[in-house]
């Protein structure tokens, strides 16, 4: 059974993960657990089953990453994830550090659904290592090619993981949506200008404390991120309302209506609104290149759908 990674949530590719680690360390292993500076791990202590081999197992504290992605052939050496300051594993590196000084840290193992070379394997964990204190013999990096590696020599794991379908999160197609946030920001200039002094809400069926709590979406991700992207939403809806903007006025609809879709296909009672909102952005931004370039405005139309009602639970009916 061949695993399309980036098909899968993060939960799903965490879950996975754990059932690996339980093959190759012991029962032991604890899940991913949000830790007090918000990171993700699970862990095991005590000797490993198997790992590195049945002759000398790790012996302590050992600790688990999973860095999933939802790009397509997705790489370890991306100056997102690795490479500069700002990547996710030079953050993780202070983690790490802290962990390791605390002694609460002897061993690290990261797990991704990306691609990594021989030659650029053991550079990424000599720089692990260089900058926590861990030793590089210590530090365990799997991608794409080892997890499908794993999973065919232990294939129970993916009996035990939860990798059901009907569970990750909807294929979206952002074609349609670069094409109106394009245009969009083509206008954006001659827009504000046009709109200085003018700031009229979008048009909505609920009021915004209504609506947020049809659809469980807390208050205070409403008011950290929706309240503080109000402030386009005049421009897209003077943008909307042009009539030569007609053209982009039936792509904005097509769009809220498919994200409509796949959100009502996705989303269950027990899952906050924001993190299927917070999904579906970060798979948009990885789809298209337009999208990642206007990250801000993205966001915007996404919320300015949402006040407006065309994406998310309106009335008493739909809940």
């Amino acid at each position: 059974m061949k695993i399309f990674y980036h098909d899968l949530s993060f939960l799903q590719f965490e879950e996975l993960v754990i059932e690996i680690c339980v093959e190759l360390l012991g029962n032991g292993v604890q899940g991913f657990v949000p830790g007090k500076d918000g990171g993700r791990d699970a862990r095991f202590e005590g000797k490993a089953k198997c790992y590195p081999n049945d002759n000398s197992p790790w012996h302590g504290k050992i600790v688990i990453q999973a860095k999933h992605t939802d790009k397509l052939n997705a790489s370890f050496s991306e100056s997102d994830f690795w490479g500069n300051d700002s990547s996710k594993i030079a953050q993780e590196c202070e983690r790490i550090k802290s962990l390791f000084e605390a002694k609460e840290l002897e061993y690290y193992m990261l797990f991704a659904n990306r691609n990594l070379t021989g030659v650029t394997e053991p550079i990424i964990r000599k720089g692990i290592s260089e900058n926590t204190g861990l030793s590089s013999d210590c530090i365990r990096l799997f991608d794409s090619s080892e997890l499908d590696r794993l999973l065919k020599r232990y294939p129970k794991c993916l009996e035990r993981a939860d990798l059901n379908p009907a569970k990750s999160p909807a294929d979206i197609d952002p074609t349609d949506l670069a094409e109106v946030i394009t245009k969009l920001a083509e206008y954006k200039q001659e827009l504000d200008e046009m709109m200085e002094g003018e700031n009229p809400p979008p048009e909505k069926r609920v009021s915004v404390e209504e609506k947020n709590e049809l659809n469980n979406l807390r208050e205070e991700y409403f008011k950290k991120q929706i309240r503080p992207k109000m402030v386009s939403f005049p421009e897209i809806r003077n943008f909307l309302g042009h009539p030569q903007n007609q053209a982009y006025v039936n792509l904005y609809e097509t769009t809220a209506s498919e994200l409509e879709a796949k959100l009502d296909a996705w989303r269950d009672l027990d899952t906050p609104y924001e993190r299927l909102l917070e999904t579906l952005i970060c798979r948009l931004f990885n789809r298209d290149f337009d999208l990642r370039k206007n990250k801000n405005l993205t966001r915007a139309v996404i919320y300015y759908m949402y006040c407006s009602c065309d994406i998310g639970n309106r009335d008493n009916d739909q809940t």
